[in-house]
Formats: structure tokens, C-alpha cells, sequence
């Protein structure tokens, strides 16, 4: 390689420039030695080395120690058709050397050289032919030079010694110095090491076999008999050392695929076709054979010789091309086979009946089913109920080449019956979601003999929807089991401060109160940070946003009065005397927006910033778009400021700038990220420039008007419910302002489980005469069982045994008892619309939510209770005739049955329901 390299660079520079291209060529084609060639008889291949030393110390040491023979005139003389011979043979070597060469041209002129130039095979087979053309070349040069007599002709001395007759052609004992190592080292060509160096094992063997060639022209023409005799034996002799190493790499590659065999084959024909030779050589010099017979046998061998020896190498390197691309693709296969067996997603396949044909590790792991089990089983039973239609579908449209769409199904092999007697364990089968999707499969002509599978498994993220939908419906019950609770503490210590009269009794029970209404905050906060969290993952539908007109100025002034007023879990003041609250927001346009979500993001802001800041302002400031499809609200202050690591996760959940356990500043972090999240909903964001002792601005932009929702209510009643507890409770503040229009006292019923709860109502209904059930039975009995029906019935949702729900829709469908009889205020925990929305459609008159302030609760009552009044004032207008309120369900139910089905509309406002109503005035007390 490195005489190699140099001979390159002369061939760049100087006067032997084209001398030094043609040894590089030379060296090109000689054989050569490299760390990677093959001895497989490593003592043959030494004796080899040695015998090649010891040949050329005898040609050496002959040459200048013996001498000669003479020279004598041309063949010709002696048989006349000798020159046909040596032409005929010309021509055959030069149509060998026409073929390569055209072979060489082609492959240059069509770019195969540099399109092949890193394939072995092609390399190997570039050398073959420039090897041969060598070959070709020299035989053909020689047997024209020896048709035209001009070569020198020895007499054979040793012939002439023992009575025999040989005519030497020293040319062409040449010609089997330079070609013989040649033709050999093409048999023994071996695959590429991994660095790209190409492989032999003759190069011993091919180099001696030149080598003896030149001492056995010396042992028939040295005129000496023991130089004569001693150079031909051991010329014999190289030649069956050489034979030794060249028959042993033969029985190497017999079994090396189909090309294996021919080429121990070329290489035994090479070892006999030298040993004639060598036996034609002996034969001479006996007088055995002629000399003619002997050159004219020496024509046809050498052409013969040297084209079948060209055929069989280019069928073998073809056969063995085609061999080494069969194992590659075998290679290619197994490999590619190992890699689907060992995917990390399933894949599987079945033939065109159905039936499983390929079953993955991954498959066999997340169904449970091995793969020797699956083999042979119909895939289409294994698909989930609801999606076998649409696998056999599937199959279809991929044996027929169609596009196939992605199935998203279930994949379970348990109740499939196999009969294996190698496999008698049971097992433990696994039900997966995967999506498919499928293609073809196809074999070497193209013909579809199955379908592929490739799936991508959704068994993990079906569990964590599951555990996230059972996240969100354990959240809700845990709000109404803590808000509840709550409720009656705040409720009690309300009952109880107002009877109290020690002072000092009456500040612990404020302190109390305090300390559960903070509690109170802190579960609304959590609750609503899990109903944003759900509908960010699709657990939940998210919560409604309302969409009013909202002045932000008045919003922002009711914000800053509140947190001037705010106070600490201390009772200290949250705003620091030594700080200066100002509000410059003075004139905004009106926005779109829900009224109660931007106090609460503003309260959170500005709440956070009164923590954080001990000395200085909180300034409030505001700009407008000029187009006007946006306000900026922006809160500046001067505290300590939020560094650049802790600005990334402050609007995360649970997330705070020190969340050490030795922070000195309270919240468990839920105030910005909801003030986030509901921005977001609004189609605004929340900006935040902070410098650690500087101060922190945080900017809010919201859009004029609302982007739409990308999800509506389903229905028209959750709408026209929803805008129904909106028009009543935008009548609570003048219900509260104005007095009962009459003077009867009014009955309800109190239906609820918790005993804390009721209590609670008797203080707040003190006013009323009331009547308490500890559950849904309980209170379906008294209305059954009752005279005069309660004007009015609070109902709890969550109850054991028979839901709030559940007992409105029976008062309502089962009893018949109408709204304008009986109204009914659902009273819950829960805050999500979808209870909100199932109370008014179960026939809820109003719903309130727990905690409530009794005042509050007094409010919905009244507001009631003078729908009630006023709807009865306009019926007994129209007829003269007053409604009975206090008529029993017996005497409803008497009524109702007697009228149409329409009479029997939950409603009960019908004019035909309440004409009969009036004729049992002997019902009213």
C-alpha cells in the first residue's frame, strides 16, 4: 500500500511521470500480500516462501555457473504448419483480450466505476478483468512474436543427452512467468476485510508457481546434467508443495454457497491442467513425443487454458455476487425479522383468511398470549365488539392495495380455544388498546400474501384518562364532603355569634369563623384548579364562561376597597400600612367578559403583590388598543421582586418562587395559575416583567369581545335553565328589600342528611314553620302521608339512598305535585354545571350552592315564594277564585287523573290542571 502511494505521487510530478502510472498500474494488478489474506495450511504457505527463496537462488546462481544451450533456427523449418498454430492461437488470446477490454470500456463509459466504487464485489470483479486483459495481452504479444520468428529457439540439452528431441520457445516460458501467478491469485480471491483491503489465499502458491517456471526453462536448456536434473526435480517438487496449498483452499470453498463448488473446481483443473504440463514437458526428453507435438500441445493449452479459465472465473464471480447479494437480503431478512420481534411497539400480521401469521414480543407482552399460541388464531375475534366490522374492513381494503384508515380498538385474546400440547400452562391474558394501522404484505413477485399490523398502544393512556376521570369525580366528592362541614361551621358560628353576648367568647368564635372560611377559600381554590386541569385533558367539559358586559373600572375599585379591607389568617391588615395602594384606572371601554372571573383574577393579582411588597406602592394603571380589540390592565410594584428561574413556574399549580417549608409568606400557590387559566378562557394572557429588588409588573390583556366557544351545552334547556337562575338571582336584592306580600306563615321542608345542616336551617328558617326529613324516603313519605303541602321544599343533592335528584324528579313525575304547588331549591356542594343543569331539568325551581350566607338562602326563599304568590294572584283574578296552596297530594293526584295527559305536565301551570284545582276550595285550611 505504501509503495503503492508513492508510486502515485511520482506519477504526479517530474520526468517519470509516465513511467510511474505504468508501474502503479503494474502494481494494480500484481498480487499482493495484506494483513487480511487466508493461510489455511500456514507450514505449506511457509515452505512456499522458502522454496520461492530457494528457486530463485538457483536461477540466479545457475545463470552465471552453467551455460546454455545453443540457439537454433526457427520451427518452421522442421514443420510447416507450425505457424498456423502459434497464429490460431494469437487469435484466440486476442478475442480474450477484445472482451475484456470491451468489458472495461463499458464499464467506464456508463459511470459503473464511480457509481460501484465502494462495492467489494465490483471492486473484485474491476480486478478480474484487469488481471485478465493483462493476461490476455501478454499471450496474445507472445504468440505474435513467436508466429514471426522472432524469439530465440533453444535446442533441449537434456533431450539431446538421454536420445530424445525438444525444441525450447523461451518466449513463451516467459509469458508462463508472468501470466501463471496471475490466473491462480484470481482463483484465490476472498471477500473484502472490513476496512475495504481485498483477500487471497494463493498469493505463496501463485508466486512460486512463476517462480519454478523459470528454473524448469533452466533444466532443459543448462548444459549440464546434474544442474539439468537438479533444477527440474525441484521444480516438480515446488509444484507439489504448491499443490498442497492450492487443493486445501479448494476443499475450503466447495460448500461456500452455489459458487463454491466451480470454483474448487477451476481451481483442481488449474493443478491438473499444470501437472499435463509438467508431464508433457518430461516426455520430450525421453524421445517419448515429438517436439511438434509437444509446441502444438502447448498452442492449444495455453488458449484453452487461459479462456476456460477466464468463463469459469466470470461465472464464478457472478455465482458468487449472486451468492453474497442472497445472503445479504438473507441477512437483510433475519435482521429486519429480529428488529419486528423486538419492536418496541406491537406488530403483527395475518395471511388473507384472517388468521395470525406474525405475533411480535411486544403483542405476545401486551396481550399475554406467547407467540407459538397465536399462530393460526383469527385476529378478527380478537378485536373488541364495536370494531370487528371495521377490522375486517380493514383487511379488505389492504389486500386490495385501497388506503386503509387507522382503527382504533381493543385487542384481547381471552376465550380463544387452542388445543397445544406444548403448551399447557395457563395463562394470564391482558386486554390492550391499541390504534392500528395496515399495509400489504407482499412476496418477491409482488402478490399480496397477507396484511401487516402496526400498532401504537394506548393501554397507558387509557389508564391515565381512567385515573384522571376517577381524579376529577373523587375531587367532587371531596369538595361536597369538605364544603359541607364547612358550611355548618360557618353556619353554627353565625347562629352563635348572633346570640352571643361575651365579648371575649364572641372573638374566638370570629376567630372560628375566619379560620373556616379560610378553609372554605382554600377548597373552592383547589376544586376550581382541578375543573381547569380536567378540561385541559378532555376529562370534563370545561366551565362555563359567562359572557356579560363588563365595566373593568367599577370591577377594579370593588378590588382594591376589598383588599384595603383584606385581613391575614393573623387578623393583620394584608396591605401594609407603610404601602400605597393606588387605583389609575379611570375609563375603559366596556368588555366582554364574566364579571365574577375578572374580580376574582384581579383580587389574586393584586392580593399576591400586597404580599410581596412591605414597603412602597401597588400601582393599578390601564391602556387601550387603538383599534379597540383589546384592554390592558397592568398592577406595578415595588417589593422584592421575582427572579428569572421562578418566573417560569409561579403560574404553575402548587408552584411558588420559595417553595421551602421555611418561606415566610402563606398560599399553597393556586391564586396566579387560576388567574392564568381563566384569562386564557377569556382569549387573553398574562404578561410578567420582574427585577429582584426592583419590583414586579404583571400585565392582564383581555380582548374586547370574547372569541366563541369551541364547545357549546348540548340542548336548549341547560340554556334557558342556566338564564333562569340568573333572572332569579338577580332579584335577590330587591326581594331582600321589600316585604312578604302576605302575612300567612309559611311552611317548608328541610330535606337533608346532615344533622349540622339542619340545625343550621332552623336558625336561619326560624321565620318559617318547618318540617325536617333525614333523607329522600323520609320526605317522599311526609308529602305522601302530609294534609297540607309545605310551600316550599329544600332538598340536599348528595344523600344516601335516594339522591336529591331522584327525589325531585318523584315529587315531580310520581306525586305530580307542580312548580306553582311546590317549589323545590336544590341545595349542593357540588359546582359543576352538569349538576346544576340536572337539578333544573329533574324540576328544580332554584339551586343554591353550599356555603351560603343565610341571608342569602332567606333571599332565593322569598323570591320563591312571591313567584308563588303572584302566579296564584293571576289565577284567581282570571276565575275570581283563589288557588288552594295548602292542598294535599291525595287531592292533587284526584285531579290530575281526572284531566288529560297534558294536565299532567311537570309545570302545572295549565289552565284545565288549576280550574280543577279551584273545586276543591273545601281542601284549603
Amino acid at each position: 500500500s505504501q509503495l503503492n502511494s508513492t508510486l502515485r505521487l511520482l506519477a504526479l510530478h517530474g520526468k517519470t511521470g509516465s513511467c510511474a502510472r505504468m508501474l502503479s498500474l503494474l502494481w494494480k494488478i500484481i498480487p499482493q500480500h495484506v494483513p487480511g489474506d487466508l493461510n489455511l495450511t500456514p507450514i505449506t504457505s511457509r515452505i512456499c516462501n522458502w522454496c520461492s527463496l530457494i528457486c530463485v537462488i538457483l536461477a540466479v546462481s545457475c545463470h552465471f555457473l552453467a551455460e546454455y544451450s545453443d540457439l537454433r533456427p526457427p520451427v518452421t523449418e522442421e514443420d510447416m504448419s507450425m505457424p498456423e498454430f502459434l497464429r490460431f492461437t494469437a487469435a484466440l488470446a486476442f478475442g480474450g483480450l477484445l472482451y475484456e477490454l470491451c468489458l472495461a470500456i463499458c464499464i467506464k463509459v456508463m459511470g459503473f466505476h464511480d457509481q460501484h466504487r465502494d462495492d467489494p464485489s465490483f471492486r473484485r470483479r474491476l480486478r478480474l478483468n484487469r488481471k485478465m486483459m493483462f493476461v490476455f495481452a501478454f499471450l496474445t504479444m507472445t504468440y505474435v512474436v513467436m508466429s514471426g520468428d522472432h524469439q530465440p529457439v533453444h535446442h533441449g540439452w537434456i533431450a539431446n543427452y538421454h536420445g530424445g528431441h525438444q525444441i525450447v520457445y523461451s518466449v513463451r516460458y516467459i509469458e508462463w512467468v508472468c501470466c501463471a501467478p496471475f490466473v491462480l491469485s484470481i482463483s484465490g480471491q476472498l471477500e473484502h476485510t472490513k476496512d475495504g483491503q481485498p483477500r487471497n489465499a494463493l498469493i505463496p502458491s501463485s508466486m512460486l508457481t512463476g517462480i519454478y517456471c523459470i528454473i524448469s526453462w533452466q533444466g532443459i536448456v543448462v548444459k549440464d546434467f546434474y544442474w539439468a536434473w537438479g533444477l527440474i526435480v525441484f521444480a516438480f517438487i515446488s509444484y507439489f508443495v504448491c499443490c498442497v496449498e492450492q487443493i486445501a483452499f479448494a476443499w475450503h470453498i466447495k460448500d461456500q454457497g452455489r459458487a463454491g463448488p466451480i470454483r474448487a473446481a477451476l481451481l483442481f483443473y488449474l493443478v491438473i491442467m499444470i501437472g499435463i504440463y509438467g508431464v508433457v514437458y518430461l516426455l520430450p526428453i525421453p524421445g517419448w513425443i515429438s517436439a511438434t507435438f509437444e509446441n502444438k500441445f502447448y498452442c492449444l493449452g495455453d488458449a484453452s487454458f487461459k479462456l476456460g479459465t477466464s468463463v469459469m472465473l466470470l461465472a464464478t464471480n457472478d455465482l458468487a455476487d449472486n451468492e453474497e447479494m442472497r445472503r445479504r437480503a438473507e441477512a437483510t431478512a433475519d435482521e429486519l425479522e429480529r428488529l419486528i420481534q423486538t419492536a418496541t411497539v406491537p406488530i403483527f400480521g395475518v395471511d388473507l383468511h384472517g388468521r395470525i401469521n406474525q405475533w411480535n414480543e411486544k403483542t405476545a407482552e401486551l396481550t399475554g398470549l406467547p407467540t407459538a399460541r397465536a399462530m393460526g388464531l383469527p385476529l378478527i375475534s380478537m378485536l373488541g365488539e364495536g370494531s370487528q366490522a371495521a377490522g375486517c374492513t380493514m383487511i379488505h381494503n389492504a389486500t386490495l392495495g385501497r388506503e386503509t384508515d387507522v382503527l382504533e380498538t381493543t385487542l384481547n385474546a381471552a376465550g380463544q380455544q387452542v388445543n397445544d400440547a406444548h403448551f399447557g400452562e395457563d395463562l394470564s391474558f391482558k386486554k390492550a388498546k391499541l390504534v392500528l394501522s395496515a399495509a400489504p404484505r407482499k412476496d418477491k413477485h409482488g402478490d399480496v400474501k397477507g396484511v401487516c399490523f402496526v400498532g401504537c398502544d394506548l393501554t397507558e393512556v387509557s389508564a391515565y384518562k381512567e385515573a384522571e376521570a376517577r381524579k376529577v369525580r373523587f375531587m367532587a366528592v371531596v369538595s361536597h364532603e369538605l364544603r359541607s362541614p364547612l358550611h355548618g361551621i360557618i353556619g353554627l358560628m353565625d347562629h352563635l355569634c348572633d346570640s352571643e353576648k361575651d365579648e371575649s367568647r364572641l372573638r374566638f368564635m370570629k376567630l372560628v369563623k375566619n379560620c373556616a372560611t379560610r378553609l372554605l377559600d382554600l377548597v373552592v381554590n383547589i376544586m376550581e384548579m382541578a375543573s381547569f386541569v380536567g378540561s385541559n385533558d378532555g376529562n370534563q367539559r370545561a366551565k362555563k364562561i359567562s359572557r356579560d358586559p363588563v365595566e373593568l373600572a367599577k370591577i377594579l375599585d370593588e378590588v382594591v376597597m376589598l383588599v384595603r379591607n383584606a385581613t391575614d389568617k393573623g387578623g393583620n391588615p394584608l396591605l401594609d400600612k407603610s404601602v400605597k395602594l393606588e387605583n389609575e384606572v379611570k375609563h375603559l371601554p366596556i368588555i366582554e367578559a364574566d364579571a365574577y372571573k375578572c374580580a376574582q383574577v384581579f383580587y389574586n393579582i393584586v392580593t399576591n403583590a400586597c404580599k410581596f411588597t412591605s414597603k412602597g406602592s401597588i400601582y393599578l394603571s390601564s391602556s387601550v388598543d387603538p383599534q379597540g380589540d383589546w384592554v390592558e390592565i397592568h398592577v406595578r410594584d415595588t417589593g422584592r421582586g421575582i427572579s428569572n428561574a421562578a418566573l417560569e413556574r409561579i403560574f404553575q399549580p402548587f408552584e411558588q418562587e420559595d417553595n421551602s417549608a421555611l418561606r415566610g409568606y402563606q398560599g399553597i400557590g393556586l391564586g396566579l395559575s387560576i388567574a392564568n387559566e381563566v384569562v386564557k378562557q377569556h382569549g387573553g394572557r398574562i404578561n410578567v416583567i420582574s427585577e429582584l429588588g426592583v419590583g414586579t409588573t404583571f400585565t392582564v390583556r383581555l380582548p374586547v369581545v370574547m372569541a366563541e366557544p369551541s364547545k357549546k351545552v348540548e340542548g336548549t334547556e341547560a340554556g334557558d335553565n342556566e338564564s333562569h337562575i340568573t333572572t332569579l338571582s338577580s332579584s335577590l336584592h330587591d326581594t331582600l328589600m321589600q316585604p312578604e306580600a302576605s302575612n300567612r306563615r309559611a311552611s317548608i321542608l328541610s330535606v337533608d342528611d346532615d344533622a349540622v345542616n339542619q340545625e343550621i336551617m332552623r336558625g336561619i328558617l326560624k321565620d318559617f314553620d318547618v318540617h325536617f326529613a333525614m333523607d329522600g324516603s323520609e320526605a317522599i313519605d311526609f308529602l305522601r302521608k302530609c294534609h297540607h303541602l309545605p310551600d316550599i321544599a329544600l332538598v340536599d343533592v348528595m344523600m344516601p339512598g335516594m339522591s336529591g335528584f331522584e327525589v325531585c324528579k318523584y315529587i315531580r313525575q310520581k306525586l305530580h305535585i307542580p312548580t306553582v304547588v311546590m317549589p323545590i331549591l336544590m341545595i349542593s356542594a357540588c359546582t359543576q354545571d352538569t349538576a346544576i343543569v340536572e337539578g333544573l331539568d329533574a324540576g328544580a325551581t332554584d339551586f343554591v350552592l353550599k356555603p351560603f350566607d343565610k341571608q342569602v338562602l332567606s333571599a332565593h326563599i322569598r323570591v320563591a315564594l312571591r313567584i308563588k304568590r303572584e302566579h296564584e294572584r293571576a289565577l284567581d283574578g282570571r276565575s275570581g277564585i283563589p288557588l288552594p296552596t295548602g292542598a294535599s297530594v291525595s287531592s292533587i293526584q284526584d285531579d290530575v287523573s281526572e284531566g288529560s295527559d297534558k294536565d299532567k305536565d311537570n309545570a302545572g301551570s295549565s289552565t284545565t290542571g288549576t280550574s280543577r284545582l279551584r273545586r276543591r276550595r273545601s281542601a284549603r285550611p
